[in-house]
């Protein structure tokens, strides 16, 4: 790897392998909605578990900093089972039990249906609650994301791992709080018949996205946490080491971290949309499948989870490609080679063929109920695992 720890690329093809056959199998057992044996993707009840076990892995390894680097796999195993305990107490403990039947009905399947009215039956209430839940996770996740890529442990990089661990995770829930609430509660608040306007305000959004939905915060959201991912894993964080000139002015790259978050999100997001209406020509309210507005932002959010994707396989099991002296020529290649196996993902995934029997998927595009997101966030939640928790075992010698 980059970071100077040796490493065996010809074990890293062989961790590749092994990895898609965890990956299939895992989602056989949990997810695949004909062939598996849970069946979780409904889509949203699965797509909601996805995402917070993988948040609950950034908690440990990224605001805690407990990770793996010696190769131990017993400490691997622990902490593996320190993110599915946060994975369980929180989805079903805090939201299900907690939060959803003593404060905010719409986190609980079960306290919409107690609530009664129009749609409080069983399945659709697990899906509107799982909705929410889910665009909980994705604030805490953009937040993580941003404070990680910008503040690193600012301002408490003197203080002790524990203490560093416990101020970002309030920080990062404090921020995400505001976050929730004025880019994804108004949805939700008007899932309900009828909306629910004193608890929430009509999306401000609609006119803008042609849609009431979250998806279009989704996309740009999705598209300017790929850019950060970027800069962090595959330009060793350049440019943002340049705007703090030690830990005291980290406060600075924190800032133009949250700007390209936002701006690069926009940016891409109009992008991509301006491509595919070009293919599916102009989106409309009331528009199906690929005419539907709410389908082209979640089609970004998509896409771009393609590309991180791309970029963890590559950053993780193929060393990112090269590491010469010309940092330009590194990052030129890299992001050729991100984007070209994001395309490659994109386009097995959504085939004809290959696709659909891997993924136990109708073929075909356009499919609100058919995200792509469940399993490429599933995908992503492996490889952090064996990256954070694994020390990436076999492919790096421990240090030293």
């Amino acid at each position: 790897m980059s970071d100077g720890r040796q490493f065996n690329y010809i074990y890293g093809v062989i961790a590749f392998l092994v990895m898609i056959v965890v990956n299939f199998a895992l989602w056989r057992l949990f997810f695949a909605p004909t062939n598996g044996v849970f069946k979780l993707f409904t889509p949203m009840y699965g797509l909601s578990l996805a995402a917070f076990f993988m948040f609950s892995v950034m908690i440990v390894a990224d605001i805690f900093e407990y990770r793996e680097r010696e190769n131990n796999i017993g400490k691997g195993l622990m902490l593996t089972a320190v993110s599915l305990v946060i994975f369980y107490a929180g989805y079903y403990g805090l939201f299900w039990n907690v939060l959803g039947k003593y404060g905010v009905t719409y986190f609980s399947p079960q306290a919409i249906v107690s609530a009664g009215g129009t749609g409080a039956e069983i399945w659709n209430a697990r899906e509107n609650a799982s909705l929410a839940i889910l665009y909980v996770i994705t604030a805490l996740i953009w937040v993580s994301i941003i404070w990680n890529t910008g503040l690193k442990s600012f301002p408490w990089q003197n203080d002790t791992k524990w203490v560093r661990g416990v101020s970002r995770f309030f920080g990062v829930a404090t921020f995400s709080v505001f976050v929730y609430a004025i880019f994804f509660h108004p949805n939700v608040t008007a899932l309900f018949v009828p909306k629910q306007i004193y608890a929430g305000v009509l999306p401000w959004w609609e006119d803008a996205a042609m849609t009431s939905s979250s998806f279009y915060h989704l996309g740009w959201m999705f598209a300017g946490l790929f850019v950060l991912m970027f800069i962090e894993d595959s330009m060793e964080g350049f440019p943002l080491d340049k705007f703090s000139s030690g830990e005291e002015k980290r406060w600075v790259s924190g800032i133009v971290s949250l700007v390209i978050a936002v701006a690069a999100g926009f940016v891409i997001l109009y992008i991509i949309e301006a491509i595919l209406n070009y293919y599916w020509y102009e989106p409309f309210m009331g528009g199906n499948y690929t005419d539907d507005p709410r389908f082209r932002h979640l089609h970004v959010a998509e896409i771009s989870a393609f590309f991180m994707l791309a970029l963890l396989i590559i950053k993780v099991y193929f060393n990112n490609i090269i590491n010469l002296k010309s940092s330009a020529l590194n990052y030129l290649v890299r992001f050729a080679g991100v984007f070209v196996l994001g395309m490659v993902i994109y386009f097995f995934y959504y085939s004809d063929t290959i696709g659909p029997k891997y993924m136990d998927r109708v073929p075909g595009v356009g499919s609100i109920d058919d995200t792509s997101l469940c399993w490429t966030i599933m995908s992503m939640a492996i490889i952090m695992v064996h990256d954070k928790f694994f020390n990436g075992l076999p492919l790096r010698r421990k240090d030293g």
